[in-house]
């Protein structure tokens, strides 16, 4: 009887239907010290698929500006689309160019604390293809971070100049006499 093989034929059709892009999950260095570090990424997708994807930047920063750029790298129909860019809870200002082979995303001087997180969601491969299909689509990244200064360093800064002028006040007093 040829139900089963039917029944095996339609359940690897089901199944390769609802195949996706894989999703990466990453964590990635920042270089340098405070108050300024820096950190690059990239992350290549070799199947055709949504994805939703996680970058991670270690370690933890104290209230920064944070500066962050990607953009989507694609010389044939097998590119990347954006859907969405997100870091942490501040979205990603996507942009488009060249027909939609280069995509860009951005966001300046966004506030952050704590642990930095950057979430990619698109469609990687040709667009409207099939899911699964063998792909080579790459997107790469940078993140800069700039401490904000605390409260304490200003009242520093302010006390520090108050000095001098003290010091410039008693010098040219002194000049006078």
């Amino acid at each position: 009887m040829k139900l089963p093989t039917y029944l095996a034929a339609a359940a690897l059709a089901a199944a390769c239907g609802h195949a996706a892009a894989e999703n990466v999950n990453a964590s990635f260095l920042l270089n340098g010290s405070p108050p300024l570090q820096t950190g690059a990424y990239s992350v290549t997708h070799m199947q055709s698929g949504a994805f939703t994807d996680t970058i991670t930047f270690a370690p933890n920063v104290g209230l920064s500006f944070v500066d962050a750029s990607l953009i989507t790298i694609g010389l044939d129909a097998t590119n990347i689309d954006l859907t969405s860019v997100m870091l942490g809870f501040e979205p990603m200002t996507v942009t488009s160019s060249s027909g939609g082979l280069v995509e860009m995303a951005a966001v300046y001087h966004a506030d952050a604390m704590g642990i930095l997180q950057i979430t990619v969601n698109g469609w990687a491969g040709p667009t409207g293809g099939a899911s699964g299909l063998p792909v080579n689509a790459v997107y790469a990244g940078t993140l800069n971070v700039a401490a904000v200064p605390e409260p304490a360093s200003y009242g520093m800064l302010l006390g520090g100049l108050g000095v001098l002028g003290w010091l410039a006040r008693r010098r040219s007093a002194g000049e006078a006499a």
